[in-house]
């Protein structure tokens, strides 16, 4: 039987909020212990509100499960490279403060919320969480990320959070997701970070080295500040993607930012209204920002780096801010594709088509031989260019 370290039970309090499930391994089906108590206490989710003194203390240990069956706040810290959390505690609110945790779960994620109000997971200290290499189903619900919730989560705190993911994502979350805070650092196969309908990032530190998307939603990304350091095959995607600041360095091998229809009935745009975004583009089909709607540029800085810098099939304007294409300010936003039109304050003089520089100014090639104004000049291509 593991051995589990709760701080204090408080008596009529904290009692029938804690059931701890003691299984061998990660999978389904394994002998169970139950400590059971008599009430729950309320849970407070605004962070750092807790009692450190009345507030449970699970230290995890090889070869067991914890089942979180109640609302409450619960402290987890220890070690395991074999263990797993699972929250199933209907509508109530839960809150899970990793403490210096290092868990691995060998076959499935290492934290599951399969139901709750909300859930909100703050970090203290250095924590890292793994999965180690396969997800086995255990139910109908199909989980492969390290951290997996079927509820709204939020993720802050002042510590950090590593994740390794070898075969799957590294957070997957089902409803709306928000990031306040944290120090974050995660290798995943799959997607970095992915939510069903929303995600907010308003602060916190990341590296994310992904095999698809770094940060993906189906819905709505809004990123207010942080600073993110992304390597993948496209660095944000979402159906609508609103910038409003933070410091952003995106290289892909796809789109650096990519919106996209992934939810019915939504307006498919890409808004920059603040902050730092830096996107290098590797070889071949790649673009910089490709909407499949609108992009409104309207403050912050944007310098992309690639082949084709910016692709849409809506309008395209820009406002304020900086756009730099290859090394060169660009005072439109050019469309790789031609398929929409471009516009300064929202307007083109009279006669020009889209993507044309304006009236009487020769296009300029940048460092790389791209043509930031979205056309090269009339006649031969430059040496060792090929014909568009």
């Amino acid at each position: 039987m593991k051995n589990i370290k709760i701080r204090k039970l408080i008596s009529g309090a904290v009692a029938a909020a804690l059931s701890l499930a003691l299984l061998a391994g990660c999978a389904a089906g394994a002998v169970s212990e139950t400590v059971n108590s008599e009430s729950a206490s309320e849970a407070v989710l605004q962070e750092p509100s807790y009692s450190e003194e009345e507030t449970p203390l699970i230290d995890i240990s090889d070869g067991s499960y914890v089942d979180i069956a109640a609302g409450g706040t619960y402290i987890i810290t220890g070690e395991s490279s074999d263990c797993g959390i699972t929250v199933d505690a209907g509508d109530e609110d839960v809150q899970l403060v990793l403490r210096d945790v290092s868990l691995t779960c060998t076959d499935s994620a290492a934290i599951t919320v399969l139901s709750a109000g909300e859930v909100t997971i703050t970090l203290e200290g250095s924590n890292y969480l793994a999965n180690g290499g396969q997800f086995v189903s255990v139910s109908d619900e199909e989980i492969d990320s390290v951290i997996f919730s079927k509820c709204d989560l939020t993720v802050s705190g002042k510590g950090s959070l590593e994740i390794s993911s070898p075969s799957g994502s590294g957070i997957v979350c089902k409803d709306n997701m928000v990031i306040t805070g944290g120090s974050y650092v995660i290798e995943a196969s799959d997607d970095g970070i992915n939510t069903n309908d929303s995600l907010l990032i308003t602060g916190g530190s990341f590296t994310i080295d992904a095999g698809d998307d770094a940060i993906h939603t189906d819905g709505t990304l809004d990123i207010t500040g942080g600073t993110m350091d992304l390597t993948a095959a496209e660095g944000l995607e979402g159906t609508q993607i609103v910038i409003d600041g933070g410091e952003i360095t995106i290289s892909a091998t796809d789109d650096g930012i990519n919106a996209a229809q992934k939810t019915e009935d939504m307006e498919v745009f890409v808004e920059i209204n603040g902050g730092t975004i830096t996107v290098t583009m590797g070889q071949g089909d790649t673009d910089g920002i490709d909407s499949n709607g609108d992009i409104t540029i309207a403050g912050g800085t944007v310098d992309i780096t690639g082949m084709s810098a910016v692709d849409y099939d809506g309008t395209a304007v820009l406002t304020g801010g900086t756009l730099i294409i290859n090394g060169v300010e660009s005072d439109t936003i050019p469309n790789q594709e031609m398929g929409g039109a471009a516009s300064v304050e929202g307007t083109l003089p009279e006669g020009e088509l889209p993507g044309e520089p304006p009236s009487g100014e020769v296009p300029m090639a940048g460092p790389d031989g791209g043509f930031p104004q979205g056309q090269p000049p009339e006649g031969d291509p430059p040496q060792g260019m090929l014909p568009g």
